[in-house]
């Protein structure tokens, strides 16, 4: 995989995780917790983890033993496949259509992101242009806010098209309200529901999930991601309103949002406000009982299962560095091609062999498999999978080469096999490989391994 599949692949083992214990988590866990991991997942489809893969890879080897089952179920993969190879008059990149495909998703997505960027500015801007200050209300947040660390200096207007409050602006949140004659309670609940956003970051925070669903268009679970994440923001939001209020004062609430359910802005958008589908009302509606009925009690072990699921899945998520294959690329100072030094064996011959041969020779007590890649030492060390951990070369590496031949047998399907030997030195800490010319190819009508 590449290293954008592999982002995409890590968000998603986490979404999957949720949704599994999503069943359990919604009764025993905060709506703290659900914001929290979500958000986290977030940035999990963001990380490039396959950065590392060579230093957390060994960490996990050696706390695991990965390393031993790798060995011993002889897990070989053809470099051929993740290599570019440059020749004096050409190039050649095997699995070009996969890269085609990748690419044209890529520049699908960022259209998409592109045009959602000039649909959110076109509104923000009509938006804006037929608002009018609403000083009440900013004396509403002045009270709501006093006595706080961290006092919300937001602007509040009033906008006669606009059918439900929301808070629009990535950096600086600006509350608008519909231009509606505002009772006292319902002002202060909506003010104070589009503060806790503001606190939040929300509209930050979905400006960088709505980058994430474009450049993942094609993945499911960053759909699911938006829907959920949009939804546990609101119940957030709820539960810090109606946090002090009686059972009827969370009625009066709960109508609050009735009144304003039927209006929904476009969920893609870094907009956010008191509106939710019905489906989505319910839910809230149901945790704010909930919440209500449990008094926000919730244990210790309850809280430290969350904290430990939350680990447990970023940590699910980051071992997909196993399946990032980064692409190396070969220089090689020969033609398109055109290969020197191929011998093409029908039958091994003793006679009229140089020392050349022989060297090469010598090399095949260890091919010993359908396919490997092994590298030898001018000194006579060997080391098998030579190359397999190329693409995971980390860039703190302090680099100890020694010079050598690496040499992969590849067995075809009319029984035959060759084996390509290129001049090479490996890394003899992190085991990267730096390829060097392609020196000899043997070639079997009959595989004799």
């Amino acid at each position: 995989m590449s290293l954008f599949q592999t982002m995409s692949l890590a968000g998603s083992a986490a979404v999957g995780i949720y949704l599994l214990s999503y069943f359990w988590t919604k009764r025993t866990l905060p709506v703290l917790w659900h914001k929290v991991y979500l958000t986290v997942n977030i940035l999990l489809f963001l990380v490039p983890f396959a950065w590392f893969k060579t230093e957390y890879t060994e960490l996990i080897n050696k706390c695991f033993n990965y390393k031993a089952w790798y060995y011993n179920n002889n897990i070989v993969k053809d470099m051929i496949d993740c290599t570019v190879f440059v020749y004096q008059d050409g190039i050649y990149i095997s699995n070009v259509l996969t890269y085609i495909i990748l690419t044209a998703g890529v520049a699908l997505g960022v259209v998409g992101l592109a045009v959602s960027i000039k649909k959110y500015s076109s509104i923000y801007k009509n938006i804006m242009k037929g608002v009018v200050r609403f000083e009440e209300g900013e004396l509403v947040i002045n009270g709501l806010t006093k006595g706080c660390k961290k006092p919300v200096r937001s602007k509040v207007y009033l906008c006669a098209g606009l059918k439900t409050p929301i808070t629009i602006g990535i950096i600086q949140g600006k509350i608008i309200l519909p231009a509606v004659a505002w009772e006292d309670r319902r002002l202060a609940d909506a003010l104070r529901h589009e503060l806790v956003h503001i606190r939040a970051r929300d509209n930050f925070v979905k400006a960088i999930l709505t980058f994430v669903v474009f450049l993942n268009f094609y993945n499911p679970f960053v759909y699911y991601l938006l829907y959920q994440w949009t939804l546990v923001s609101e119940m957030y939001c709820d539960e810090k309103v109606v946090a002090n209020k009686s059972l009827r004062e969370t009625k009066d609430y709960i109508n609050l949002l009735i009144d304003f359910s039927e209006n929904q802005e476009d969920r893609t958008m870094p907009i956010v406000g008191l509106n939710l589908n019905e489906k989505q009302l319910k839910e809230r509606i149901e945790n704010m009982k909930r919440m209500k009925k449990m008094g926000q009690k919730f244990g210790k072990i309850s809280k430290l299962a969350g904290g430990v699921m939350i680990a447990f899945a970023v940590f699910v998520s980051s071992l997909t560095v196993y399946a990032y294959e980064g692409r190396q690329i070969r220089h090689l100072d020969t033609p398109y091609e055109e290969i020197d030094n191929v011998i093409l064996y029908s039958n091994w011959e003793e006679d009229g062999r140089t020392e050349w041969d022989i060297k090469y020779d010598a090399y095949e007590k260890y091919v010993n498999s359908e396919n490997v890649i092994f590298f030898v030492s001018e000194e006579g060390e060997v080391y098998y999978d030579a190359g397999m951990d190329a693409d995971q070369v980390y860039i703190f590496c302090n680099h100890t080469y020694s010079p050598g031949t690496i040499a992969q047998h590849v067995k075809d399907s009319k029984g035959g096999c060759r084996t390509d030997y290129y001049d090479a030195e490996y890394c003899t800490k992190c085991g990267h490989v730096v390829y060097g010319d392609l020196v000899r190819t043997v070639s079997y009508t009959v595989c004799p391994h």
